[in-house]
């Protein structure tokens, strides 16, 4: 047997221990970027990227920069509504990263107003820092009030309903998001990523 086919053998079978024992009905976990179905039950990091990069593409379709200005967005909530485990955190993450990466939008950590944990905590304490301190060198010092506000808020809901047909269940997830214009209160934007996946 040769090192390419050993090599196959033991991804499948990590693949088939990992989920839970049950076996797939397809040959990888991993299937094409046109293909919704894969082998696991839950999330895996193919399903976050393939809801990154169309979210991302559908999102800087709509929100481009205007008056040579780019557009500030923040997140709001994106609440997992599923019975397993999302990162949701990360997704947001690698979002930022890829919307950053095309130059149309920028991003705010301030939106905390409760001023408390995350990134949005660390620059409230910062600020804080700085101006009550007296440990910092006035010239130095950021100044309250020159927080830049953001022009969207990003939100989002997972979903997920499951159907069993034969010994076959169907696991059907979908990822929402929606944009809204604080200015306005108008959704200026929303798309959606559906993901099927079998467990036998």
């Amino acid at each position: 047997m040769n090192k390419i086919a050993c090599a196959s053998l033991s991804l499948f079978a990590v693949l088939w221990v990992c989920g839970g024992c049950q076996t797939p009905p397809r040959s990888s976990a991993y299937a094409p970027p046109y293909e919704e179905g894969v082998a696991t039950r839950g999330f895996d990091i193919h399903d976050y990227d393939l809801t990154v990069e169309k979210m991302v593409g559908s999102m800087l379709s709509k929100v481009q920069p205007a008056g040579g200005k780019q557009p500030v967005v923040t997140f709001g909530p994106v609440v997992n509504r599923t019975n397993y485990r999302i990162e949701t955190h990360m997704l947001l993450e690698d979002i930022r990263v890829e919307a950053l990466k095309s130059g149309n939008v920028r991003f705010s950590a301030a939106t905390d107003y409760r001023k408390k944990g995350g990134e949005a905590g660390q620059i409230y304490k910062q600020l804080e820092f700085q101006n009550e301190s007296g440990h910092v060198e006035p010239a130095t010092v950021k100044q309250y009030g020159q927080i830049v506000g953001a022009d969207y808020i990003l939100f989002g809901n997972i979903y997920n309903v499951e159907r069993r047909q034969g010994g076959t269940t169907e696991a059907n997830y979908r990822a929402i998001l929606t944009m809204h214009e604080v200015a306005t209160g108008l959704v200026v934007w929303s798309d959606k990523m559906p993901i099927r996946k079998y467990v036998r």
